[in-house]
Parts: C-alpha cells; sequence; structure tokens
C-alpha cells in the first residue's frame, strides 16, 4: 500500500538578488511505503533538505502533489500533517529538563497528567533516557541531546518521522552508535521514517531504500546494496569506495 506519495513535485524559489528562477527540486516522484525507512542521499544543495521541507508543511509545492494515507496534503500547515521532525540542531528547549522538553507537545494537545507521564515513561524508555527525567539540557551528552530530540518527536505518536541529518553535530564513535540506535527504535515502532544525509555510510547503514539526489533531481531510487553495486553515473564516483555495511 502506497502510504505517502510524492508525484511530478516542483519547488521554484527566486533566485539571489530577485533575478531568475531556481528550480530546487524538479520533478520529484518518491513512493513510500508504511513502515519503509528511507534516506534522500546527496550533496549540499541537491535539494534534499527542500523536499524533505516540502513533506513536513515547512514549504509548500510550486507544482505536483504530496499524497499522505490517501489525503492530499499540499496545502495543509505543518501541525495538521500527523509528521514530526528532528533537526540538526536538536532544537530542544535550554529552560525546560528532559521530562518537560519531551512532554511539551503532549501539553499543547491538553492530555490529562497522567496519560502524560505514562506517555513519556515509555518513550524515556524506548530512548533509553530513564532516569534523566530531571536533567536540564546543558548537564546531558550530544548524543543524550539528540536522543530527547527523538523522544519529543516519537512520543507525538506521529505517522511518518522526519529527520533532517540529526547526526552530524555529533563525534565519530556517537555518531555510529546513534546510527544503531535511531534504526532499532524504527524497527521497533514500525514507524515510517524519511531521513536526510550527505553521509554515504549512514545512508547504506540506516536505509531499506535510499533516494539518490542531484541539483533538484532524482537520479536513482533503491535498496543499499544495489545502490551501493550499480550507482548509476555520473553521480557519487566515490560510492563504490563507502564500506557496505
Amino acid at each position: 500500500m502506497t502510504f505517502l506519495l510524492l508525484e511530478n513535485l516542483v519547488k521554484e524559489f527566486v533566485g539571489r538578488g530577485g533575478e531568475g528562477i531556481v528550480r530546487a527540486v524538479d520533478q520529484a516522484n518518491i513512493v513510500i511505503e508504511e513502515g519503509e525507512f528511507v534516506t534522500l542521499l546527496g550533496p549540499s544543495g541537491c535539494g534534499k533538505t527542500t523536499t524533505l521541507r516540502l513533506i513536513a508543511g515547512f514549504e509548500f509545492p510550486t507544482e505536483g502533489r504530496i499524497v499522505l494515507d490517501g489525503e492530499e496534503i499540499n496545502q495543509q500547515p505543518p501541525n495538521q500533517r500527523d509528521m514530526a521532525m528532528v533537526f540538526q540542531s536538536y532544537a530542544i528547549f535550554p529552560h525546560l529538563n528532559v521530562f518537560e522538553n519531551i512532554a511539551y507537545g503532549l501539553k499543547i494537545q491538553r492530555l490529562g497528567k497522567k496519560v502524560i507521564q505514562e506517555k513519556v515513561r515509555q518513550v524515556l524508555e524506548l530512548t533509553e533516557l530513564t532516569g534523566l527525567e530531571n536533567r536540564p539540557p546543558n548537564a546531558l551528552s550530544g548524543g543524550q541531546q539528540q536522543r530527547v530530540a527523538l523522544a519529543r518527536a516519537l512520543v507525538m505518536e506521529p505517522k511518518v518521522l522526519l529527520m533532517d541529518e540529526p547526526l552530524s553535530n555529533l563525534d565519530a564513535k556517537l555518531r555510529e552508535i546513534m546510527r544503531t540506535e535511531i534504526r532499532r527504535i524504527q524497527q521497533t515502532l514500525g514507524i515510517t521514517s524519511i531521513y536526510v544525509t550527505h553521509d554515504q555510510i549512514e545512508a547504506m547503514t540506516l536505509s531499506d531504500r535510499i533516494v539518490v539526489m542531484n541539483e533538484g533531481r532524482i537520479e536513482q531510487i533503491g535498496p543499499p546494496p544495489e545502490i551501493y553495486r550499480r550507482p548509476k553515473p555520473p553521480l557519487w564516483p566515490t560510492l563504490s569506495a563507502a564500506p557496505i555495511l
């Protein structure tokens, strides 16, 4: 069953200095099944983050359609799309402790205190943050802060989890650990996930399928072994040099 569909998706911006039109996303077509982990992979400026922002509702398409679970959502604002996003910068509130950060969205929904406590307890356990509920963000490591950001998204029980280069601020060892954790959590929940990265190893490790992008266009879609063994030229000439994991 097609769960999320991007159909002939186009996003244009006015060029710098108000001159000309830049096509950041150019006729993108992607079909994502329920429960899939799909990674948008490509160099800086290839259109992958703009595509993610279109899915999230932070940008609206110039042309084309976005369909979620059978409903076109082109003009829906982000808070009506039943999605949650994890940002590169974590974007957790410095004045709130771990519990308060995770519970923030649930309180906006005006859920009862006991319901909030139980939902937060479950996601704390899932993300291995149990015992850190009362810590302020500045007392957490980078990996722990990223777990809080992930927990805050997951506690909302979204249909789709969106992640925009969430590990880029971590050192190499922590990135490796968090890759494993993100995949474990995604498979445990069976949540449909879309992940943006320029890191080939991340894409190979995490994904059910990889969408390779360049200059706003989709150049190739396939499972990691196919992308690794048969990359389409001229993209990613060094792709086959990356270790397959």
